[in-house]
């Protein structure tokens, strides 16, 4: 039997028109951590469509911080590094980020809903890393551009 929030996710791909082949792929996920890997699959299309919506993410997926999803949080300086994709809805404060060394990645920044926040490089690091910032709509965001790290923003209208 289906989660309600399956149901809810189902009900807005439809809605927003998802194509096909994400919305079989959608109807074969069981568990938030896949729901998760698929938006973040989609991002650019999810966000540029304000999928799901965002008293859709507060209720189903503000605890989903451990897969690198935040919704209406205060940030102080926390380091993330650890996935290729984050994703912050409605978020405040500053962040550091750069090069993962061990796992290889430098993460990409997604930003939606309104967000005002400052990315800076990891303090020290050695190394500049370029790191990519997508702004969704009407959002705050700041960059340190530094011997730690370089930001390029790319900026997207929502529908």
């Amino acid at each position: 039997m289906r989660n309600q929030w399956q149901n809810k996710l189902r009900r807005e791909a439809s809605l927003h028109h998802m194509c096909e082949e994400n919305r079989a792929a959608l109807n074969k996920i069981d568990n938030k951590v896949d729901a998760i890997a698929l938006y973040k699959k989609t991002i650019d299309w999810a966000l540029e469509e304000n999928y799901p919506d965002l008293d859709t993410i507060r209720s189903e997926f503000s605890d989903c911080d451990a897969c690198g999803i935040f919704v209406d949080k205060v940030f102080h300086d926390e380091v993330l590094i650890d996935h290729q994709v984050y994703v912050f809805h409605n978020c405040r404060g500053s962040i550091r980020t750069g090069l993962n060394v061990d796992k290889r990645i430098i993460p990409m920044l997604y930003f939606a809903n309104g967000c005002d926040m400052d990315i800076k490089g990891i303090e020290g690091s050695g190394m500049s890393v370029r790191v990519p910032l997508y702004v969704f709509g009407k959002n705050r965001i700041g960059s340190e551009q530094s011997d730690d790290i370089v930001c390029t923003t790319y900026k997207f209208d929502t529908k």
